[in-house]
C-alpha cells in the first residue's frame, strides 16, 4: 500500500507541477496580449479572458490537489506530505 500512496503521491505532484507551469505561462501570455493591444478592445478582452482561465485552472488544480488529499487521508491514514506529522500521535 505504501508504493502505491508514494506513486499516487509522485503523480499528484508531477501534475501539479505541470499544471502551475503551463498556468502561469499562459497567464503570462494573456498579459502580454493585454499589455500590446494599444487600445484594441478586442486584443484587451482576449489578453483579460487568457488571464482569467488561466487563474481558475491553477485554482482549480490547486483544489483537486487538496480533494485528492483528503481522499488519500480516508482511504490510507497518512498524507500526501510525509513531512507533516500525524496530530493522533502528538501527546
Amino acid at each position: 500500500m505504501n508504493d502505491l500512496t508514494q506513486t499516487i503521491s509522485n503523480l499528484v505532484g508531477i501534475l501539479l507541477g505541470l499544471v502551475g507551469v503551463v498556468g502561469v505561462g499562459y497567464f503570462i501570455y494573456g498579459a502580454y496580449l493585454y499589455l500590446t493591444a494599444s487600445g484594441a478592445p478586442n486584443q484587451m478582452e482576449r489578453g483579460k479572458a487568457a488571464m482569467m482561465t488561466a487563474l481558475a485552472g491553477i485554482v482549480l488544480a490547486l483544489v483537486a490537489y487538496g480533494v485528492v488529499e483528503l481522499v488519500m487521508n480516508a482511504v490510507v491514514g497518512n498524507p500526501l506530505d510525509p513531512k507533516v506529522p500525524d496530530p493522533k500521535k502528538i501527546k
